[in-house]
């Protein structure tokens, strides 16, 4: 648990880097007021945009299957530069670029689908055209809105000059994490420090802090954006608030003092990833990129885009492991008929293809809505991520696990044999890094309940913060209460739209479990109001300081496990409202079933998340805290590490036999 300073500071760099949210078609899930009308419009909008740029969609689909061989980059751990050509002919990495810089300037809807496809093969090569419009491209156009009068003309000039290169023969990177960060950015400490004549900064970091770490793309790219801390001259990091100082700078791999190292991972072998150490690098002040105190709000505007691209990857691979298991299901005889007849294997593979609708039809929508003006679509992007990636991870496990031996053996060994090979093993590795990127699981289940509960928390914050005598705060608080009877009380928006009979009843299941989460979660927060004012209370009359005492709004929102159950409710209530639409919009039979399957996985997985909030009590708050100190400090470790050959790790001594 961090302390509280601590915590401060990480919510502070959080919430100044993400600017305020704005209203999307679920920020007020927790209010039943979810804009069904957005969503179905934002489907309507893909079906009517999905075939743009179908030449682009049939070229790529030509030339992998005729061209690339995803076991080539497996096996010799690398991208061969054919391939990469290939991307660049097809116009597969300047895809997202404006025209008007050289690039083809597709939407996000026709981006997703390319995505998709190309995933659904070769799941690095796919990483690689999403990292590709991530990177330097993105940052340069989302520095664009953040833009002042004076820097506009030093933006355009770097958008006139690197757009174009990456639209025609450039890779870039975007370089955030650090070994000393990961999900709090705040402890940043790539160094840039500013010239006495202001005209140029040195950048520093090595391995053991602030160098680059985990640089998709690093070892092919040729630019970089760069986070790093501004100092001044004769300053010290430690002196300063480095989170008003992370600023982007954009860099050039042929600048003396930058070092790469390559990476191997688990899975997504070929991927070229990279550490990058800094050695006092100048770079000039003209690669500044927007202000001093710019690069966090530069980098988490692309988280959202980020999210959607990982999802749509995602699905194709899902796509492929579930068309994998429903051959193999039919394919392999045991016990005198196909393992896919036997009842275990029916239902995971009704499961998986469940998944496999409900993930494509969130993404559907999000991808939709990504495409209009002025959307935010932070919350939405979450929950696709989170749902898509968990989903991607289940699907590769019981594909796995349905093909048994044959599942676990490498697409290599099995040609050697002559059995006929299927990657199976190779998607199983790639699938559990989609849990990791672009946000832990663990960070998004906490970021969108944040989201939903940011308006409610910001105003308890405005008026704790006032002047007002305690009874003019709560007097203050009643039109929310009375706002919160209302909404619970009255229909809810647009449930109107689901009309068809086969989900109507998932309609009305989901306006009476979004009552009984908004009345949990409100219940929860007046408990934790209600010992903060019994320990106010009780230190009044010890003549103790208060200062020490907790605030509601910090003691909710460290309860992080309570948090995460509640998230993933959110999660699937939202999902299952977007599933139906889509189901019924195509009015098919099918369709319909599958919504349906996945609406009634969906209820059983959110029951369950109730029953798991209700058995965490306070009391088993406290007990897992307990026991999670004494677990941190060794305390088990005689029990548990008893006759093992330890691996060493730094600081904790050898076992004693």
């Amino acid at each position: 648990m961090m302390q509280q300073s601590a915590y401060d500071r990480f919510r502070n760099t959080f919430e100044s880097a993400h600017g305020k949210q704005q209203p999307s078609p679920f920020s007020r899930l927790l209010s039943g007021q979810t804009n069904l009308q957005t969503i179905n419009n934002s489907l309507l909008f893909w079906q009517d945009h999905a075939d743009s740029h179908k030449p682009l969609l049939d070229n790529i689909k030509q030339w992998m299957v005729n061209e690339v061989d995803p076991e080539r980059i497996e096996n010799e751990a690398q991208v061969p530069a054919s391939y990469l050509q290939g991307l660049r002919t097809s116009g597969c990495l300047s895809a997202k670029i404006p025209q008007q810089y050289g690039g083809l300037g597709v939407s996000q809807i026709t981006f997703s689908k390319l995505l998709e496809r190309i995933g659904s093969y070769s799941e690095v090569l796919a990483l690689i055209v999403s990292v590709q419009q991530l990177g330097v491209a993105q940052g340069l156009l989302s520095a664009q809105k953040l833009e002042s009068e004076s820097s506009r003309a030093q933006g355009e000039r770097q958008r006139q000059k690197y757009l174009k290169q990456l639209a025609q023969n450039s890779i870039g990177a975007f370089c955030l994490t650090t070994p000393e960060t990961g999900s709090d950015p705040s402890r940043l400490q790539t160094i840039a420090r500013l010239s006495q004549d202001q005209h140029s900064f040195e950048l520093s970091g090595n391995n053991q802090l602030g160098g680059k770490l985990y640089a998709t793309l690093g070892t092919i790219a040729n630019l970089y954006i760069m986070l790093a801390v501004v100092l001044y001259h004769h300053e010290n990091i430690d002196d300063i608030e480095p989170r008003q100082r992370i600023t982007a700078f954009i860099v050039d791999k042929a600048c003396a003092g930058i070092s790469i190292q390559a990476l191997d991972f688990c899975g997504w072998h070929g991927l070229p990833n990279a550490a990058i150490t800094l050695n006092k690098v100048v770079i000039s002040q003209e690669n500044q990129l927007g202000e001093i105190g710019d690069g966090l709000k530069i980098a988490f505007m692309n988280l959202g885009s980020g999210r959607i691209n990982i999802a749509s990857i995602s699905l194709g691979m899902m796509k492929q492991l579930s068309r994998i298991s429903r051959w193999w299901g039919v394919e392999r005889i045991q016990g005198g008929k196909p393992i896919g007849e036997h009842e275990l294997n029916t239902q995971q593979l009704l499961k998986m293809n469940a998944s496999v609708y409900a993930t494509e039809s969130f993404l559907q929508f999000v991808s939709a809505l990504a495409d209009q003006p002025d959307t935010d679509i932070r919350l939405e992007a979450a929950i696709l991520k989170l749902f898509s990636s968990h989903a991607l991870v289940d699907v590769a496990d019981e594909t796995l696990q349905l093909r048994g031996g044959r599942g676990y053996e490498s697409y290599a060994s099995q040609r050697r044999r002559g059995d006929h090979a299927v990657p199976v093993e190779r998607l199983f590795r790639s699938a559990r890094m989609m849990k990791i990127g672009e946000g832990g699981s663990n960070i998004l289940q906490l970021y969108i309940m944040r989201c939903l509960l940011n308006d409610f928390l910001n105003k308890y914050r405005t008026l704790q913060q006032g002047k007002n005598r305690r009874w003019r705060q709560y007097l203050a608080l009643l039109p929310s209460a009375i706002r919160f009877i209302g909404d619970y009380l009255s229909p809810y928006a647009n449930t109107q739209l689901i009309t068809a009979k086969q989900l109507r009843r998932h309609s009305q299941y989901i306006i009476k479990t979004t009552r009984a989460y908004k009345k949990l979660i409100m219940i929860q927060f007046a408990g934790e109001y209600f010992c903060y004012l019994t320990q106010l209370a009780t230190h009044y009359m010890q003549g103790q300081s208060t200062k020490a005492i907790r605030k509601p709004d910090q003691s909710f929102e460290q309860r992080q496990v309570f948090l995460g159950l509640c998230s993933q409710i959110a999660m699937y209530l939202s999902i299952m409202s977007v599933t139906c639409l889509r189901a019924q919009n195509k009015a098919e039979p099918k369709a319909m079933e599958l919504a349906d399957e996945f609406c009634i996985q969906a209820r059983e997985k959110i029951e369950l998340f109730f029953i798991q909030i209700k058995n965490h009590s306070r009391q088993r708050e406290a007990m897992v805290k307990i026991r999670g100190m004494d677990t941190l400090n060794h305390q088990y470790a005689d029990a548990l590490e008893q006759n093992i050959l330890a691996f060493e790790l730094r600081g904790i001594k050898p076992n004693k036999d």
